[in-house]
Parts: structure tokens; sequence; C-alpha cells
């Protein structure tokens, strides 16, 4: 499967090396779902991080909610070596799980219900109808009036939309780059990003029909909250 790249030491690293270089704004997003997430639900006991990484969005959660515990399930073991190293310093109030969203058996360990739910950048790797399946299951794992967010990468609707969003990452790694003092070319910039190895692991879907799977699963005031060309914030509650 075309996810299992992500089990590769080198494509972790690469991309927890340079992910502050990949993602653009991606303070705001974070300051965004934490508003979220806060206006709905001021005070979360328990938050689950899917797909977690190296639990970027499960630390900035604890540290804005410290009454808070929770799990950050990643079926990557290096990336769950990278999130108990980050989530060390929350001792109990913080646990991993090696789990595999591509099957529902994911949430058979799991102890629910949970506040929230956020899922950063992994779920655009699975199969559309299992997206939306997945989208069913975090429902039932949601307390009434819990919050889901999915941070993530979205498909244009048009081609052009698609070119627009390669070439503002291009201009975005190269502006980076060159401020890192690096002798690099915009046309380097650009073979790298588009040749990429985990480009081919991106399955993306609309956010409009994501939008329409959550309201379809019985999630209210569902909305993207931010958006920029293919990198998109949506959600809902339950």
């Amino acid at each position: 499967m075309p996810a299992e790249i992500w089990k590769d030491r080198e494509v972790v690293k690469a991309f927890l090396d340079e992910r502050s270089l990949l993602i653009p704004d991606r303070p705001r997003q974070v300051e965004v779902i934490l508003r979220v997430v806060g206006f709905h639900c001021p005070e979360p006991r328990r938050i689950l991080d899917l797909g977690s990484g190296d639990a970027i969005l499960l630390t900035a959660l604890l540290e804005a909610f410290p009454n808070a515990s929770g799990v950050a399930v990643d079926f990557s073991l290096l990336m769950l070596e990278q999130a108990r190293q980050r989530l060390d310093k929350y001792g109990k109030r913080a646990t991993t799980l090696e789990a595999d969203l591509q099957t529902p058996a994911w949430k058979d360990t799991l102890a629910a219900p949970f506040n929230v739910i956020v899922s950063g950048f992994a779920i655009h790797h699975l199969p559309d109808e299992r997206k939306r399946s997945l989208y069913g299951e975090i429902y039932d794992l949601l307390v009434a009036g819990g919050v889901f967010l999915n941070s993530e990468h979205v498909a244009s609707t048009t081609l052009r939309g698609e070119q627009m969003f390669d070439d503002a990452m291009v201009t975005h790694l190269y502006q980076r780059r060159k401020e890192k003092g690096e002798e690099v070319t915009l046309e380097q910039i650009r073979r790298d990003f588009l040749e990429r190895p985990d480009r081919a692991a991106n399955i993306l879907a609309l956010v409009e029909d994501q939008c329409r799977w959550l309201r379809e699963f019985g999630f209210q005031d569902v909305d993207c909250f931010w958006k920029y060309f293919e990198l998109a914030i949506f959600g809902g509650i339950k």
C-alpha cells in the first residue's frame, strides 16, 4: 500500500526535519485548531490524535488544556518513537498506541469516549471509501458535544488549482531555503517537491465531499475553518 512508505526511516526523518519548511503558516493552523476546540469544548478531558506523527497537535492541545490527557495513534513505529520523546514531559497524561487506520480494528484497544479528536496530514493517505468510514468511527468515539478537526491535504477542484498549489509550495520552499542560506535554484526545489517519495501516497479528496460525509454521519456545525489552496482544516461537532 502507498502509505507504507511512512514506515521508511529516511522518509519519516526527512518529513520531521523539514516540516517547518514544508507546511506554510503552521502556527496559524495550530491557532485555528485551539480556537475551535476551546470555543466548543473549553475543558476537554480526553484527546485523541490520529495519525499523530510525532504528536505535534496533541502536544499543542495538552499545553493549552492542562487538565486533559491524550492518546497519540500512529502505525509507524518510527513516528511513535518521536511522539514518545515529545510527550515524555507529560507523564501519565499522554500515551501512544500503534494502530493502522486502514482497518476498523484500529479502535479496538481504545477506551472511549473522547472530548476531542484531531488528525494532521494523515487521513489523505486512505482511499476515499475508507476515509468516509473512518469519519463514522470517529463520530462513535466522541462524547456528545465532542469536537473533530482534520488538518489535511485536500484535492483541488481543478487542474489549474492543483498547479497553483504546486507553484505556491515551490515558491514557499524556495524562499525558506534561501532564508536559511542554502544555495538552491527554483527549478531544483520544484523537482524535489514534485518528485518527493511520499507524493505517491497521497489520495486526495475535495474538502466539500469530506464535509458532506461528516454531515451524513451526524456531525453538526461542519465547516472548513482554514484553507490555503490544498491545505485545509475542517471538522464538526457531535
